[in-house]
């Protein structure tokens, strides 16, 4: 996917910003579209398979039902799953120009794996819609043999069309959600992320976390969508007491089920964030998001105890906003982490425009800008904080200017009592610039 960085072109700081809150928006409108979608097939899937081995059309109307309402139609497939997915792909090619490992070809590949998936997907669909005009034609026996005979084969291969397509496009959806997760996670831990192959790639623990945390969202934002289309804006279909009962008490317990899980996912999800990309702004909307999820519980008691449709209202906004809070905290990550490279990228954009005009170039990012975007979150000059004070250990490096460099370019483990240093990620004029600053002020710093 190297071509997605080809065509990015630096931005200036505002139009950094900007990317930033496009890319909220456009993750608001996949991840909850493509995570129904996800777990809508999969419920689709397991309640046809139980319809047909209990024999009981309740679970095949509740299969089709579920999957009409995930997918909508053909429009909104392209408009909430493709395009927010390609928007987000530029996005991060954007982002993170100057850097390789920004997880850019597994979006890539996940938006290849999501077009061939929906494709598959809407196919399922629309054959159990089929499906079930078939079947509703009379079959009485002044019918021709012939029409008959056709009809049979058209609804056998109707059938077996619905079983591979639902199945093989849940299959591939997985895939690319995980490539998704894989390709996010790269961008929130830029500095702490070592490119690798693809299988130890996908199997990293803080990629099982958040591909975890994925899936359980996905069941229990569905599980309120379903709730809230059958309830709030159908009014409970047909009026058929037994049959609304039996869609509540399903989708009830698997809504509930999944959203227990959310609490213990949403304290792992922090705790892997790096401290250096952590800020009060994330501790914040990771706050908001469990206030909205209690919030949640509190409406799906009602539901279960006090039953009313408005209540699958609330229910699905307070679910569906809690996926915001998310996607907030993590751009806050993304930003945090990326903040050298967009002070980078806005440089660049600066020396270009200065460039067209035909004027000096500005003042090259100096040592002490990268150093307070990329290192002061874990050094301070004279006191201990993630690593040891600059005052001791610089000192070493007087004369020696290109052991520091080397150092900064390629960190290693060298106080057992400190964690080691991660990779920067910076090019050699700016490993040179902060180096230089370093040293200059420690040097001032002595002689204070």
């Amino acid at each position: 996917m190297e071509f997605l960085k080809n065509i990015a072109s630096p931005q200036s700081s505002d139009h950094i910003q900007l990317l930033h809150y496009l890319l909220v928006l456009v993750l608001f409108l996949f991840i909850p579209f493509i995570g129904t979608v996800f777990s809508g097939t999969a419920l689709s899937l397991y309640f046809k398979r139980l319809g047909k081995r209990k024999n009981d059309d309740r679970y095949s109307k509740l299969s089709r039902y579920i999957i009409e309402v995930v997918t909508v139609n053909k429009s909104v497939g392209i408009i909430l799953g493709i395009v927010p997915l390609l928007t987000a792909t530029l996005i991060f090619a954007q982002l993170f120009q100057s850097v390789e490992n920004a997880g850019l070809e597994y979006l890539g590949y996940s938006l290849l794996l999501v077009v061939l998936s929906l494709i598959l997907i809407y196919s399922y669909r629309y054959s159990l819609s089929f499906n079930l005009i078939i079947n509703s034609f009379p079959k009485d026996s002044s019918q021709d043999a012939e029409v008959k005979r056709e009809m049979l084969q058209l609804s056998k291969g109707s059938k077996k069309l619905s079983d591979y397509a639902g199945i093989y496009g849940f299959i591939i959806l997985f895939l690319s959600l995980w490539l998704f997760t894989v390709g996010i996670s790269a961008s929130m831990f830029l500095n702490h992320w070592t490119p690798g192959n693809l299988i130890p790639t996908l199997f990293k623990s803080l990629v099982i976390i958040r591909f975890i945390f994925l899936i359980v969202l996905s069941f229990g934002i569905c599980g309120g969508a379903v709730l809230f289309k059958y309830y709030y804006l159908d009014n409970g279909k047909n009026g058929d007491e037994e049959y609304s009962f039996f869609v509540k008490s399903k989708l009830l317990r698997i809504t509930f089920t999944t959203t227990l899980l959310l609490p213990i996912l949403f304290f792992v999800h922090l705790i892997i964030v790096p401290g250096t990309s952590l800020s009060g702004s994330v501790f914040t909307y990771v706050i908001i998001g469990l206030f909205l999820l209690f919030l949640a519980y509190h409406f799906l008691y009602m539901i279960f105890a006090r039953f009313s449709s408005k209540y699958t209202a609330l229910l699905f906004f307070s679910l569906l906003f809690m996926i915001l809070t998310v996607i907030i905290s993590d751009e806050f990550v993304i930003s945090n982490t990326s903040k050298v490279q967009s002070a980078i990228l806005s440089d660049s954009y600066n020396k270009m425009i200065m460039k067209l005009k035909g004027e000096g170039g500005p003042e090259v990012l100096s040592g002490e800008e990268i150093y307070k975007v990329r290192c002061g979150s874990c050094h301070r000059f004279d006191t201990k904080l993630v690593g040891p004070p600059h005052n001791e250990v610089v000192p070493k490096y007087f004369g020696k200017e290109d052991q520091l460099i080397a150092f900064i370019k390629n960190p290693v483990k060298v106080n057992p009592n400190y964690p080691p240093m991660p990779n920067p990620g910076l090019k050699p004029n700016e490993i040179k610039a902060v180096a230089d600053y370093l040293l200059k002020k420690v040097k001032e710093n002595i002689e204070k």
